[in-house]
């Protein structure tokens, strides 16, 4: 019988090795998900080849988070696995300019945004002038027309309906709410 070379048996090794630790990552992966040693050893996919949006894991401060937002009352809720984490008050839309109803997910989010007039489509930049304020979460597109929660330099009408749809904080709600979600974060935009 022909025994392999030492090279042949240096690269053996190497590959059985590299098949364990691989096989070892895919384990510690399934059980740190699932959090449950019982779970079945099941293949993984090579995640970190997928678009950095999809693989990002949730963090304690994202998971089970979700925002109501009550048009009657004018009030924004985070809630953070079912515990009220901050409630803000925020203006909403004019009449023939309603904030929609129904249940969303956030779907962009921006800081220092560019506002674009949604009648004259003149173009604002990032500064004070800005009605956009420095945070953006968009949650709502039909064609060229975006809804979404942002900061205002016009905070002396949160609390009424002055926008064109969107959901307008004070700036520094608006830092708090953007520090806990994220994309994909569910909406529920209630009458």
């Amino acid at each position: 019988m022909d025994t392999p070379s030492p090279l042949n048996r240096c690269l053996m090794v190497l590959c059985y090795a590299a098949a364990g630790l691989l096989a070892a990552g895919a384990w510690q992966e399934q059980v740190s998900s699932r959090w449950r040693l019982e779970a079945p050893f099941e293949r993984s996919r090579l995640a970190r080849l997928a678009p950095v949006m999809t693989q990002a894991p949730d963090t304690l401060m994202t998971a089970n988070t979700r925002v109501v937002i009550s048009l009657s009352r004018r009030r924004l809720t985070l809630y953070q696995n079912d515990e009220v984490r901050g409630e803000f008050p925020v203006a909403i839309g004019q009449d023939d300019w309603e904030t929609p109803v129904g249940e969303f997910a956030i779907r962009d989010m921006r800081t220092d945004p560019i506002w674009q007039h949604p009648i004259t489509k003149e173009a604002v930049g990032p500064g004070p002038s800005n009605p956009l304020g420095s945070r953006w979460i968009g949650f709502w597109v039909q064609g060229q027309y975006h809804i979404g929660i942002h900061g205002t330099n016009q905070e002396t009408l949160i609390g009424e309906a002055v926008s064109h749809g969107c959901v307008r904080m004070v700036e520094a709600d608006i830092h708090t709410l953007y520090s806990h979600v994220k994309v994909g974060t569910p909406i529920k935009v209630m009458p």
